[in-house]
């Protein structure tokens, strides 16, 4: 009798919290935030509302924190630009924003933007440490 009452228990327990339907549907906000297509248009609609973030992922080594740390500021009190690392996990959508944006980005201001801001603010940042 006890064994019959543990595998009904057992049972019992393992249907109540059996999944019947595939919970990731194509109308949750999981799925909509990480595809492609979603990092496209929100690339596109922070684009027209004058925000530009260039991202870029992974490791990095900065041989000098403050002229980078100068060198962001400047770009995103000059150009309105926020360049900043976001880390190590690339999901699709953030690959598509970053692809979109990076592309809009040099269209409005030129292919050459981020080596001209750079190199504009290793000036100012040379000016202001002598």
């Amino acid at each position: 009798m006890k064994n019959f009452i543990y595998i009904l228990f057992l049972l019992i327990f393992g249907i109540s919290f059996s999944q019947n339907e595939n919970s990731k549907k194509s109308d949750s906000i999981v799925w909509r935030k990480v595809t492609c297509e979603s990092g496209t248009e929100q690339a596109k609609i922070d684009f027209d509302n004058g925000i530009y973030n260039c991202y870029s992922y992974g490791l990095i080594f900065d041989k000098n924190p403050d002229l980078s740390a100068y060198i962001q500021e400047y770009r995103r009190k000059k150009y309105g630009i926020d360049t900043k690392n976001a880390g190590c996990v690339i999901t699709e959508y953030s690959q598509c924003y970053s692809k979109t944006m990076k592309e809009l980005v040099l269209k409005k201001f030129g292919n050459d933007i981020f080596e001209k801001s750079r190199k504009e603010a290793e000036e100012l940042y040379k000016k202001e440490k002598q």
